[in-house]
């Protein structure tokens, strides 16, 4: 269902899938290409943009999540980091890799299946039986804001953590990445990233309240 739903995803802030080639004993995804790559090494490669830019960046993941969200199927994304954000030749973010994509078939439906990359994971995830909602991509995408507003100078998110220490630290001590060093980008800023990274995914906004609280920033 997932692989057809593919074909019939078109959106900016989201690679677009062109097709599937089997000429040879390998199976080739053929997609959009985006020359400045993911935004892990982009952010590693080139110094730290504006601002405005930075909040071009927070703004298309924003975007292109809310579209998966919003479909009819609602699709999670579940596996959102730094290294699946693309960035284009002019300097657009799309989100890439739905390997872990998984449709939610009714919007008051959980899920429960763990799946992901633990340091940008929601806490949700960390049950033996996980039950959670389109939120845990909200909790992700604070955590990508968060090392877009770094430009990975701090690193990616917990990355000094093991596994272990990792859970217990998110999960049963709400810890969250420093906050200190951005005291000079706009504090409602910062407090929806707080909001976004909230332990209760019930407290956090949709994505399509994000991409307003950040519309602001872009005038």
């Amino acid at each position: 269902m997932l692989e057809n739903t593919k074909e019939q995803i078109r959106h900016e802030n989201i690679i677009q899938f062109i097709g599937i080639s089997t000429n040879t004993k390998q199976l080739f995804i053929i997609t959009e290409f985006c020359e400045n790559g993911d935004l892990f090494d982009y952010m590693r490669k080139v110094p730290k943009p504006p601002f405005t830019q930075q909040i071009m960046f927070m703004h298309d993941i924003a975007l292109g999540i809310t579209y998966l969200h919003t479909r009819r199927p609602r699709i999670i994304h579940r596996d959102l980091k730094s290294m699946n954000i693309l960035i284009s030749s002019n300097l657009r973010a799309k989100i890439n890799d739905f390997g872990l994509a998984r449709i939610r078939p009714k919007a008051n439906a959980s899920m429960h299946t763990q799946y992901g990359t633990p340091n940008w994971q929601a806490p949700e995830f960390w049950t033996p039986n996980p039950s959670y909602t389109e939120k845990v991509d909200v909790y992700a995408a604070a955590l990508i804001f968060w090392e877009i507003l770094t430009w990975g100078e701090a690193g990616y998110p917990y990355h000094n953590y093991n596994e272990h220490q990792l859970y217990e630290a998110v999960r049963d001590r709400n810890v969250r990445p420093s906050l200190i060093e951005l005291k000079k980008y706009p504090t409602t800023l910062l407090l929806l990233i707080q909001d976004m990274w909230d332990k209760l995914s019930s407290a956090r906004p949709s994505m399509a309240q994000v991409v307003e609280s950040l519309v602001q920033y872009l005038n």
